[in-house]
């Protein structure tokens, strides 16, 4: 009887513990979740790119929330072991911030999501993927800052954020970009110089920055840019004289340096570039003659008007080009 009574009490006090009525709550179960990888991961990161920009609205989203291989969803490609190497949705009504899951995406090679409705800020996540060659947000509604940490993408040939709201300086670590080709950041709102780190980008053959609110003077470092053909750094609100240096950038094509504040002369040495086929000098505060030595380039567009006293001597050879190429600016007063 007295047993009874002793495993009774045993059972009594159990009940109360799990309870809490004798203060001794139970245990929280405990689980470890998994992080995804792999295809799923992949996956995971595209479904969040689908919910984030209203997927529902895309003018395409053919297979994107099917359980087929990734690879037949629209715009996207992927390897042979189903891994997404490119994603590139161009022009198809996305709206909404970019979701830091695309940084999941560790086989991505080109990341293209131009002339849509995107908003927000570009994620600094977006350095963990190590292999990516292009990135493209061209043409959305972006703000905040360019993140320094995507100087860290090493295999970045292809960097474009044109067209959008962006503020703050350009980073100097986009220096860092050794396989870089093209550097496109006009129409936005970027303030502060021009890095001259940006001269260590030894294979850039584009750069864009107009228009935009740079300031400062033109770095002469970018003359170490060997494969650089087009130059737009007009419509700034750059200072200071045209470095003479330029005229080592041997494959330049186009150099635009119009609507800024630059004053000096026109150096003599852009009369080295050869190759040189348009050149746009209006609207700043130059003064002088026009160099006899730009006969020696290639131009077909010259733009030089609404300056500070900047002219072409009327026995300049290049007088006689007026009537077959685009020239544009006045002659020097008679002496």
């Amino acid at each position: 009887m007295r047993l009874g009574k002793v495993l009774a009490m045993v059972v009594l006090l159990a009940g109360l513990a799990l309870t809490g009525l004798l203060g001794c709550a139970p245990a929280a179960p405990t689980s470890t979740a998994v992080p995804l990888t792999g295809v799923a991961a992949d996956r995971a990161a595209l479904e969040a790119l689908y919910h984030a920009t209203g997927g529902p609205e895309w003018t395409n989203n053919e297979n994107w929330l099917s359980d087929e291989p990734l690879g037949t969803r629209f715009g996207i490609e992927t390897s042979d072991n189903g891994r997404v190497t490119s994603l590139i949705i161009r022009g198809n009504n996305l709206s909404g911030s970019i979701p830091v899951e695309l940084s999941n995406l560790s086989n991505l090679e080109s990341l293209v999501l131009d002339n849509n409705q995107l908003t927000g800020a570009i994620p600094p996540e977006l350095v963990n993927l190590s292999n990516l060659e292009s990135l493209v947000f061209g043409n959305n509604q972006l703000t905040g800052a360019i993140p320094p940490e995507l100087g860290n993408l090493s295999n970045l040939e292809y960097l474009s954020f044109s067209d959008n709201r962006l503020t703050g300086a350009i980073p100097p670590e986009l220096g860092k970009l050794s396989n870089l080709e093209v550097l496109a950041l006009g129409e936005n709102r970027l303030t502060g110089p021009i890095p001259p780190e940006l001269g260590n980008l030894s294979n850039l053959d584009l750069l864009i920055l107009e228009p935009n609110r740079l300031t400062g003077s033109i770095p002469p470092e970018l003359a170490k840019l060997p494969k650089l053909e087009h130059l737009y750094l007009g419509r700034n609100q750059l200072t200071g004289t045209i470095p003479p240096e330029l005229g080592n950038l041997s494959n330049l094509i186009t150099l635009s340096l119009s609507r800024n504040q630059l004053t000096g002369t026109v150096p003599r040495t852009l009369g080295n570039l050869f190759n040189l086929e348009r050149l746009t000098l209006h609207n700043n505060r130059l003064t002088g003659e026009l160099p006899l030595s730009l006969v020696r380039t290639d131009l077909r567009r010259l733009t030089y008007e609404d300056n500070a006293g900047l002219c072409m001597r009327r026995a300049h050879p290049m007088q006689s080009w007026r009537v077959i190429f685009r020239i544009d600016g006045p002659d020097c007063p008679r002496r």
